[in-house]
């Protein structure tokens, strides 16, 4: 199971920890309104202040920002692709049930 929770707040991107609460990073963008935020398999997809936002999982490093030159500031709906999104889901469903089997073969 996924330890991280990724929140989007303001003008940040924070990323903290499920089981206690506490903070492994957080990345200021370049707004101040709300952020529209998806996780993908290695990536987090921001839109905020008229950008949309690449941002590295584990560090919340900035790897890319794509202005949407002549788009606005409006607000922004983010799709990502379902099937990647199923092989993820697939992936820690195997790794769950992989673990559960050691467990209870121990």
């Amino acid at each position: 199971m996924n330890e991280r929770i990724y929140l989007g707040l303001g003008a940040h991107v924070v990323c903290i920890d499920r089981r206690n609460g506490g903070e492994y990073w957080r990345t200021q963008l370049k707004s101040s309104d709300p952020l529209t935020l998806v996780v993908s398999e290695d990536v987090i997809i921001a839109y905020a202040g008229g950008s949309v936002f690449g941002l590295e999982k584990i560090t919340g490093r900035i790897l890319w920002e794509n202005g949407l030159s002549g788009l606005g500031y409006g607000r922004c709906v983010i799709a990502t692709d379902p099937e990647g999104m199923a092989r993820q889901v697939n992936s820690i469903a195997s790794a769950a049930a992989a673990q559960q089997s050691s467990s209870s073969s121990d």
